[in-house]
């Protein structure tokens, strides 16, 4: 909500009404500047994020930046746009940007190795980012409802990605894994809702508790063949969903790991992946082919095919029992034990 600014107090009649307004000087290019905050001011503002202020703290009057020791970027105090962190920053701290109304574009100077938790979260207005070509840490929650962020580009030096860093940003696209990343940790994409394309690539090996839950716009997703594990959720609400290939790799799909994937039709799995919880496909109404790679061997063994049915039907099961009886019918299997 754009801030109006408030209303005048009405002008008093005075006995000096008629006497001339006495000149200002105009103001320097220094006076036109951000006015360096007091040190009450600072803590002030400090306090709102359960900050302490200290004395090593110094304020960067080019930038607009509370600075720490070791290159820490306590608290940005400006309002200006367009946002360069400066070549002295190593860490972005916690809650720097929180709630930042005025920035649409943050520029990372290759200095930056850490975002921490919360550093940009619920800046409404901010559109693009421009990564740290040496950041290898985004803390949790740390760019949480940024709901404007677009587009992100991460570097191949990333690392780490914290619980829920991306969580609610409404208006990313697509998303691509950089190579160091192993695990995509819990909420991190979550209710990002125009989100439509994911590819999890090598050597990703875990894909946390509702790592993409309530991403309505995701149809398609590649997962890698290095992931070994789908946690809780994982994916769970993804009403457009329409196909999904689990890799012979993936060793446990968590329970509700697609719950609610209104529209999925395809899954491709393997009987390599033992572990799949009894939910983990509830609620996939629209399933019609339960494919399993290892039946695609015309060469397989019979037991491959008799696992492969029993599979079939187990997960057909989750989501109508009708659909896994006459599954089991179809293929003259006893539906004694469904």
């Amino acid at each position: 909500m754009e801030k109006t600014a408030p209303k005048s107090e009405p002008k008093q009649q005075s006995k000096q009404e008629n006497k001339p307004a006495e000149k200002t000087a105009p103001k320097s290019e220094a006076d036109k500047k951000q006015r360096k905050p007091t040190e009450e001011e600072l803590t002030a503002i400090l306090k709102e994020d359960n900050l302490e202020f200290d004395e090593s703290i110094e304020i960067d009057d080019i930038n607009n930046m509370a600075v720490g020791k070791n290159g820490l970027l306590i608290k940005y105090i400006g309002t200006t746009e367009v946002v360069t962190i400066p070549d002295s920053i190593v860490t972005i701290g916690k809650y720097a940007f929180r709630g930042n109304e005025s920035a649409k574009k943050i520029i990372m100077s290759d200095s930056v190795k850490t975002v921490d938790k919360f550093a940009f979260a619920h800046c409404t207005h901010l559109e693009e980012i421009v990564f740290s070509k040496n950041l290898e840490t985004i803390g949790d929650n740390a760019f949480l409802k940024c709901t404007h962020l677009g587009e992100v580009n991460f570097p191949d030096s990333l690392r780490s990605l914290g619980k829920g860093a991306f969580g609610r940003c409404s208006s990313i696209r697509k998303v691509i894994f950089p190579s160091k990343i192993k695990r995509i940790s819990d909420l991190c994409f979550f209710a990002c809702r125009n989100l439509n394309r994911v590819i999890i690539s090598n050597p990703v090996e875990v894909i946390g508790n509702a790592a993409f839950s309530e991403c309505y716009g995701l149809k398609k997703i590649v997962i890698s063949d290095s992931v070994t594990t789908i946690g809780e959720s994982a994916f769970a609400w993804c009403r457009n969903l329409e196909e999904v290939t689990i890799p012979p790799t993936v060793k446990a799909v968590g329970s509700w790991a697609f719950y609610a994937c209104q529209n999925l039709i395809d899954i491709t799995l393997s009987l390599k992946t033992k572990d799949i919880r009894d939910d983990a496909f509830s609620g996939c109404d629209s399933v019609v082919n339960v494919i399993i790679t290892e039946m695609e061997d015309p060469n397989a063994p019979i037991e491959a095919f008799k696992k492969g049915n029993k599979m079939i039907i187990r997960i057909l099961k989750q989501i109508n029992r009708k659909k896994a009886e006459r599954y089991a019918r179809e293929h003259n299997i006893s539906t004694f034990f469904l």
